[in-house]
């Protein structure tokens, strides 16, 4: 992974939220690396990433994040099952727009969600785990890129 990479990424977080309401905007904060699997919030999407390269992408956040979401979306009543979903088509949807510029062999998996203390998976460890904060109407979520 390099910058390029995590730039793809970004664009895509954002794309996401502006498409939500363009007067709202949201804050990507510079992207770190992080050795361990955190951090996790309270909902968290996780698409494997298969072909040419390998890893995982997770949308993580709370449940005031996705709340508001679901509101913008005119979505009710809101529920824990709508919001896990909600948490797996963001995932979804991020790692879908970086195959668009990836490319055909950047294969992603349907969505796995975790509720918070429930995620049970390693990261590979042949690769770093990029953090990408995001804060959106001041609630926080990450978006965790650990690709090969």
């Amino acid at each position: 992974m390099n910058d390029q990479d995590i730039q793809v990424f970004i664009t895509g977080i954002r794309r996401y939220f502006e498409s939500l309401r363009k007067d709202l905007k949201v804050v990507i904060e510079p992207p770190f690396i992080k050795d361990d699997e955190k951090p996790f919030l309270e909902y968290t999407g996780i698409i494997g990433i298969s072909g040419k390269t390998r890893g995982v992408v997770c949308f993580t956040a709370n449940g005031v994040m996705l709340e508001n979401i679901l509101r913008f979306l005119n979505e009710a009543p809101i529920n824990g099952e709508l919001i896990c979903d909600l948490v797996g088509e963001i995932a979804n949807t991020l790692s879908g727009n970086a195959r668009e510029e990836f490319g055909r062999e950047f294969l992603i998996s349907v969505p796995v969600v975790s509720t918070v203390g429930e995620v049970r998976f390693r990261f590979p460890k042949e690769c770093r785990n990029y953090v990408i904060p995001i804060i959106w109407q001041t609630e926080r979520a990450y978006l965790l890129v650990c690709l090969t």
